[in-house]
């Protein structure tokens, strides 16, 4: 079953660019893919966090959507699947925080250059100064999540505005600051 003729309508208007598309379509499947995410992750931050990035990977790779399946499972793919990214990653940095730990032995500390650490130092000095050149509301409500590790409620509380307000100005920014890395040839990935 392919995508509705309503959603075809949309993946066109966002294919070319339509910014109001896209918003449609996360107003519109955002609460039930919450729904399953909070039931996978059980952590309404975590769900947020990987929220955001499923339809950040919706809007970067909506031209690879084949709309042979609904969209709704076309973005459910890619939420579980950044969940389990997620959760395979905290796993392994956990299982080597450990393993670090059982070892009797010392390990020999790991050699970086001078010029990779000049480099990974520059390049964290670019996106900070990028970061400080966003418009204010939107380096605040991203400094408070990515910095301060604050939640999508409270920045709504502090910013005195609707949480999808907070989660739009926080989506608006790492997307442009993925553009920008990409632009400066910055992978951190």
């Amino acid at each position: 079953m392919g995508a509705s003729n309503g959603d075809k309508m949309l993946i066109a208007e966002i294919k070319a660019g339509n910014e109001v598309a896209f918003e449609a379509i996360v107003l519109k499947y955002r609460p039930k893919l919450m729904s399953v995410l909070i039931g996978y992750t059980k952590s309404r931050d975590q769900a947020e966090e990987i929220c955001q990035k499923t339809f950040m990977r919706v809007w970067q790779k909506i031209d690879t959507f084949k709309e042979e399946s609904s969209l709704f499972t076309w973005i459910y793919r890619i939420g579980i699947n950044l969940a389990k990214n997620e959760f395979a990653s905290s796993f392994y940095k956990n299982s080597k925080i450990t393993e670090r730990l059982d070892q009797e032995q010392h390990d020999v500390p790991q050699y970086r250059s001078p010029e990779i650490e000049l480099m990974a130092a520059e390049s964290e000095s670019k996106i900070m100064q990028f970061i400080q050149n966003l418009d204010e509301d939107t380096k605040t409500a991203f400094s408070l999540r990515e910095i301060e590790g604050r939640s999508y409620d409270e920045i709504a509380k502090i910013l005195d505005c609707p949480i999808g307000t907070v989660r739009s100005r926080i989506f608006r920014a790492r997307q442009l600051i993925l553009e920008f890395m990409n632009q400066e040839n910055i992978f951190n990935e």
